[in-house]
């Protein structure tokens, strides 16, 4: 399951910036995670609340904000969303495809009380 491994890094995030918020709980964090992480955010629920434990992000309510997996092709300009790994253009059938979202990993924001 490598959503543990995920949530170790937004939390070393969340500690980066409430370290000097000794006195205080974080309330909700909001996560953007893009389609090609291939994270679920059921596993993710579970990774924050195990990483939560014992923390003042205890409590907190996590926000997963899904993004999917859009392409466009360089040959036509075709754009849309696409499979997972499939990088061949439904237009022109070119694999000259680039990434526009999906591959999003980061901690949106968080709120403090």
């Amino acid at each position: 399951m490598h959503e543990m491994a995920l949530m170790a890094g937004v939390f070393d995030i969340i500690r980066q910036y409430t370290t000097d918020l000794s006195d205080k709980n974080v309330t909700r964090v909001t996560l953007v995670v893009g389609e090609m992480t291939n994270a679920v955010p059921e596993a993710l629920e579970a990774a924050f609340e195990v990483h939560a434990k014992g923390t003042p992000v205890e409590g907190a309510k996590l926000v997963i904000k899904d993004i999917p997996l859009v392409a466009r092709c360089r040959s036509c300009g075709w754009e849309g969303k696409t499979e997972k790994h499939v990088f061949m253009c439904p237009g022109c059938s070119s694999f000259g495809m680039e990434l526009i979202s999906g591959r999003e990993l980061y901690v949106e924001s968080l709120e403090v009380e």
